[in-house]
């Protein structure tokens, strides 16, 4: 709600002068409710920025506290100075508040404006961790994660660069072209097209990420692991039909084994695994089958593809769960990282991988069988 008219803000200020506490600790609320629509110098919200920041002189420590949480929500500086006060309260739950308040406020104005957009739901997570752990652990959760996210802006700013810098020597190689007339048209056709395998490949990249980097709705149903397999090898046998040769996919897999997850984005993590192993091969004449296996033992499902491709060396291997990290060339380093987010963050389970040159890979999965089935 937002304040809309001069009688409302009144009502309010009214409220929030009450002689009786509980009122005003009501008024408190609606206060903040409606301020979370306005703006900054927005000037029917200020009388009421105003009051709310006052009550943090309060005499019932119900409506201090009240006004802590308020001000984690408004980014008003009125209410600096009230916050830095109440943490030095003689209330163990204000101060609390308080401090909460301000580490929520910290974060939202170095937040980007991309950032903002997911604001309360990171506030929300790192309020918890507050809870269960203190103010000190929510910091380094908070470092933690503005660690990793440099990381990843760093890799993919690179990984733009170095897609980006070809495209612009293209790009300058084909001005230079029209402006020699005795350039045949083929040699503009040449270039034309390889500037639009390059785009085409920096568009795969970020279309990698954002998959990557995507927080769906998850819904944790019983399949059918056998089903859930064959779904995700057909979409991967399907996926590069210029490939002449592909080794068959064997699934040895009961049809009585049932795993609770969420499906889409199980097949989604095994679509990759496969799809990795079928390009292990190459152009091999007569391919062996890649085999699927998965067996369930004291709870945990076990799921093991194992190809005969070209295999990998140590150095290999580290690279093929790392992000960006990829030795193929129309790669986007995206794969199996996906993989491992979706086994290892969405389903608590393990990915893991065991190779070498000439011998083919082993890819380990495990997962819980029935740890969402009360969430579903």
């Amino acid at each position: 709600m937002a304040i809309d008219d001069l009688a409302e803000g009144r009502d309010l200020l009214r409220a929030l002068s009450a002689d009786d506490w509980s009122v005003t600790l009501e008024a408190v609320a609606a206060a903040e409710r409606a301020l979370r629509d306005t703006i900054v110098g927005d000037a029917q919200a200020e009388p009421i920025v105003e009051k709310l920041a006052a009550l943090a002189n309060h005499p019932k420590w119900e409506v201090r506290r009240a006004v802590a949480n308020a001000a984690a929500h408004l980014p008003h500086p009125a209410f600096e100075a009230p916050l830095a006060k109440l943490a030095l309260d003689d209330n163990s739950r204000v101060r609390l508040a308080a401090e909460q308040a301000s580490l929520r406020r910290r974060d939202s104005r170095h937040a980007s404006s991309l950032g903002k957009q997911h604001e309360d739901r990171i506030n929300s997570i790192l309020d918890d961790i507050a809870a269960r752990f203190g103010t000190k652990g929510r910091d380094a959760v908070r470092r933690a994660a503005d660690e990793i996210a440099n990381i990843f802006a760093r890799e993919l700013y690179h990984e733009v660069i170095r897609l980006l810098s070809p495209l612009a020597v293209s790009a300058e190689t084909l001005r230079t072209q029209l402006l020699d007339a005795t350039v045949p048209a083929e040699a503009l056709v040449d270039e034309t097209a390889r500037m639009g395998r390059r785009v085409a490949q920096l568009r795969n990249v970020l279309d990698a990420m954002r998959a990557y980097t995507a927080q769906p709705l998850l819904s944790y149903q019983p399949e059918v692991l056998r089903d859930v397999i064959q779904e995700a090898a057909t979409v991967a046998i399907e996926s590069d039909s210029k490939r002449s040769r592909k080794p068959a996919i064997e699934i040895e897999v009961s049809t009585t084994l049932v795993v609770c997850v969420a499906r889409g984005r199980l097949v989604q993590a095994l679509t990759n695994v496969l799809v990795n192993a079928i390009e292990a091969y190459g152009d091999a004449d007569s391919p062996k089958p890649i085999i699927v296996k998965a067996l369930l033992h004291q709870g945990i499902v076990g799921i093991t593809v194992q190809d005969s491709g070209c295999g990998m060396s140590e150095e290999a291997q580290r690279d093929a769960l790392t992000l960006f990290a990829t030795s193929k060339p129309n790669g986007t380093g995206f794969g199996l990282p996906l993989a491992v987010k979706i086994v290892e963050s969405e389903h608590g389970g393990r990915l893991t991988l065991e190779s070498a040159r000439g011998r083919g890979t082993l890819v380990r999965i495990t997962v819980p069988a029935n740890s969402h089935m009360d969430t579903a």
